[in-house]
């Protein structure tokens, strides 16, 4: 079994239809839904935010999928605190500004103890570095 990691926009695109990224999820939802999906709690703080929320059948269809079997959710705890100083000092330093929930996630990637063996998302340009460091695929 493969363990993929689900980025926030992933979310948005499989199910808000108006989406920007919502015509190109078909390949990422297929993969997807061969693998234990790994949900780490940051990215439901950002998916489930008001905008997201209003929209019913949207907000329906993600409550339905993450009831699956092969929906686990990852605990951040050991992650909290050195992802926030990452992105204070990627911002802060010149370098290119990560949020919290994206540092956490490098973050975990990056973590030999938690099995990932994809990545979704629509913003590889943030992660390119850490999957191809841990031979993680980009989906």
């Amino acid at each position: 079994m493969r363990y993929a990691l689900v980025d926030t926009g992933v979310w948005y695109a499989m199910f808000v239809a108006d989406d920007p990224f919502a015509r190109d999820i078909d390949k990422k939802a297929e993969v997807l839904d061969r693998c234990q999906v790994v949900v780490p709690w940051p990215t439901m703080y950002e998916t489930l935010r008001t905008k997201f929320v209003k929209k019913k059948p949207a907000l329906q269809q993600l409550r339905d999928y993450l009831k699956r079997p092969r929906v686990q959710y990852l605990d951040d705890v050991l992650y909290r605190e050195q992802a926030m100083e990452l992105a204070f000092s990627s911002a802060l330093l010149g370098r290119r500004p990560l949020s919290m929930t994206d540092c956490l996630i490098r973050l975990i990637m990056d973590d030999r103890n938690v099995k990932i063996d994809c990545l979704a998302t629509f913003n590889e340009r943030d992660f390119v570095d850490v999957c191809r460091k841990q031979r993680i695929e980009i989906i």
